[in-house]
């Protein structure tokens, strides 16, 4: 699948899921315009991408603020005079360890703020940000990258670090897609989601290396192992999850299936949610 000629803009994507998805549609050879938190990891991205022959842009920067999206918008229609593909990789969760004894509930509203900002408000501002533009040219691709744990198929939520907000914004983010589609497809807009499963990537590294010591079933467990297990089926017998294809999930699942859902192969797809999870999920 080609995308010569198109223009593609991603975020969050200085590593893991997001930078896998910004090559492959680079190599594929759309331009793209790119963004992370990090400026190092943007720019380290941008420099692969360019030995690639594409063109691309590097918006650096915290993009659940609408300052930061509206600049990435903008980059893109100035470097290339429009946009073709979104991709809303944003997402995670905010721990909070605030303990402030006059106001009990100032943990919880910290946590929730801060994952919603992340896997729904995000991803939402930018949809609006670009639509004027994929309006006025009556198309576009939209690909928001939600979760497993947006679906009532993820088994053991208790593994999942925040599990209450992440788990609802990501549900969140999966109608809001199916919503949207509704109210674009007369434009020639196709908005779809993809739920990853559990794949072993840095932010999970980070995350796990805590999460899988800590909990009973897999104490002094490498976390690493822990990853691969899931795909091989190695915690059935624990009532852990076992994926259908037995084998490792990897982001360039992910990034393959983005390929997909962002060609002409899928014009006639559009307001669905795709689990690439090894069938992990049976929902």
């Amino acid at each position: 699948m080609k995308l010569t000629g198109k223009v593609s803009l991603i975020s969050a994507c200085g590593r893991g899921i997001g930078k896998e998805i910004a090559l492959t549609l680079a190599r594929a050879g759309s331009d793209v315009v790119i963004n992370s938190f990090s400026e190092e990891n943007t720019q380290a991205l941008a420099n692969e991408i360019e030995a690639l022959g594409v063109k691309v842009v590097a918006v650096a920067g915290d993009v659940t603020t609408s300052v930061v999206i509206l600049e990435m918008v903008a980059a893109a229609i100035e470097a290339f005079g429009k946009i073709d593909i979104v991709v809303n990789n944003v997402g995670g969760g905010s721990a909070s360890d605030i303990d402030d004894k006059d106001n009990p509930l100032a943990e919880v509203e910290a946590i929730w703020d801060g994952t919603y900002a992340m896997s729904l408000k995000a991803p939402v501002l930018m949809c609006e940000a670009v639509m004027p533009h994929l309006i006025e040219q009556n198309s576009g691709k939209i690909i928001n990258i939600s979760s497993l744990a947006g679906r009532s198929g993820m088994p053991h939520v208790d593994l999942v670090p925040l599990s209450a907000s992440y788990h609802s914004a990501k549900a969140g983010l999966i109608r809001y897609s199916q919503v949207l589609a509704d109210q674009v497809g007369r434009h020639n807009i196709n908005v779809n989601a993809i739920c990853p499963g559990i794949i072993y990537t840095d932010g999970w590294r980070e995350i796990s290396e805590e999460m899988v010591k800590n909990h009973p079933r897999f104490k002094g467990e490498d976390p690493r192992e822990w990853f691969v297990g899931i795909g091989e089926g190695k915690y059935v017998g624990e009532g852990l999850p076992q994926t259908a294809m037995r084998r490792e999930q990897t982001t360039g699942d992910i990034a393959e299936a983005v390929l997909f859902l962002a060609s002409e192969a899928a014009a006639n797809i559009t307001g669905q949610t795709l689990n690439v999870d090894g069938g992990m999920a049976k929902d």
